[in-house]
């Protein structure tokens, strides 16, 4: 299930009122705690919809607004501290421990998949959302190419983020980081992070990422925009 989404001149007021509140602040700590106090209050149910601030300022003409919020984040980035979102993760599912009858009280959402979950960055979370079985329906492959090539290029306002953002990505790639992503999931990861290092386009970064080699959500499955 996902939320419905606000109308474009909410999302663009709402942006507004991020970025002014971030510009507040000289402090760069202080300006993580706005963002995440954000990211916390829209919840689990909501964070689709930072995302799609991060985008309104993407696509904005403000440079100095995606400066402003690139430094912020690459700040998390240095924190290791990121905004995140959760996701249910593909192995999460599993039997109870002990042998013999099952209650039907251990039936809970634990082991429908309801949890565990890890918090996710915004990069991780639209890799995840398109390519994984979660909570949501999944992300269709065009709104995942625009929304990643929007968030790179914001994030390439910050030489910090710019840096430190691929670096997280190939690292992740290289862990199971226990059933948090699929095979195929870390395969997209490591070619955004390849590609991103070696200084490519936003465009061809999130190219690189539907080209690389990996399972694709079957046909059966419903998608839909971010």
């Amino acid at each position: 299930m996902n939320p419905d989404p606000p109308d474009p001149s909410a999302l663009r007021a709402a942006a507004d009122r991020l970025v002014s509140a971030l510009a507040a602040h000289s402090d760069p700590e202080y300006r993580l705690t706005v963002l995440k106090r954000l990211s916390r209050r829209l919840g689990e149910e909501y964070y689709p919809m930072f995302l799609r601030l991060l985008g309104v300022v993407a696509e904005s003409d403000d440079e100095r607004a995606k400066r402003l919020l690139a430094d912020t984040l690459g700040a998390a980035l240095r924190r290791m501290d990121l905004p995140g979102g959760a996701l249910s993760s593909w192995g999460a599912t599993g039997l109870p421990d002990r042998a013999g009858p099952i209650a039907a009280g251990a039936l809970s959402g634990h082991f429908f998949g309801a949890t565990p979950r890890r918090l996710l960055g915004p990069v991780e979370y639209l890799a995840v959302w398109h390519l994984q079985r979660t909570q949501r329906t999944p992300l269709g492959a065009e709104a995942f190419r625009t929304s990643l090539e929007h968030l790179v290029d914001l994030l390439n306002h910050s030489e910090e983020a710019r840096t430190l953002y691929p670096q997280k990505l190939a690292a992740d790639a290289q862990n199971e980081l226990e059933g948090a992503y699929t095979r195929a999931t870390r395969d997209r990861l490591a070619a955004v992070a390849a590609a991103w290092k070696a200084g490519k386009s936003p465009a061809d970064v999130a190219q690189a990422a539907l080209d690389a080699a990996g399972l694709e959500p079957p046909g059966s499955w419903v998608v839909r925009d971010l």
